[in-house]
């Protein structure tokens, strides 16, 4: 995908639809501003992620969990105890701003349209750098090559 392309997103759900835990992929900050309805996110510093039972994908870095801020199971993942969310209600017509690395959940509060960009600056230029040369190599690695084709 081409780089701009690949970085934009829209996401239309109605009430009470809910994106899990998560902070986003190669290293990107994220803007997410409310076209219409309201969404409710609970956000964690990336310092918190050791509490967080993270899953991680490694090649992307990105990672999710099965934590749920909104509905929290201490008893499942008592360490999250320890991590401080921030919560905050993003009205039609706002948009919050999180740096790489930073935890976010979201609820759509009424019918919801959301437009999203992640993006890179010279705060995190080099790790995204760093993170798209190395999925590059992973897939190059995983494309057969033609000689081995050829040999049948």
């Amino acid at each position: 995908k081409p780089f701009n392309a690949s970085l934009t997103k829209v996401f239309l759900g109605p009430a009470g639809c809910v994106s899990r835990l998560h902070h986003d992929t190669y290293a990107t900050h994220v803007w997410l501003s409310q076209i219409r309805g309201r969404k409710q996110f609970i956000c964690y510093h990336p310092e918190d992620s050791k509490y967080l039972y993270a899953h991680e994908d490694s090649l992307y870095d990105g990672k999710t969990t099965l934590f749920d801020p909104a509905n929290p199971d201490f008893d499942k993942f008592p360490e999250a105890r320890k991590a401080r969310a921030y919560s905050v209600v993003v009205e039609e017509g706002e948009t919050v701003v999180l740096p790489t690395r930073w935890w976010h959940w979201a609820k759509s509060l009424t019918p919801s349209i959301t437009l999203m960009r992640n993006f890179v600056n010279e705060v995190n230029m080099a790790e995204y750098v760093k993170i798209s040369e190395q999925v590059h190599k992973a897939k190059q690695q995983q494309q057969p090559s033609p000689s081995s084709s050829s040999q049948r």
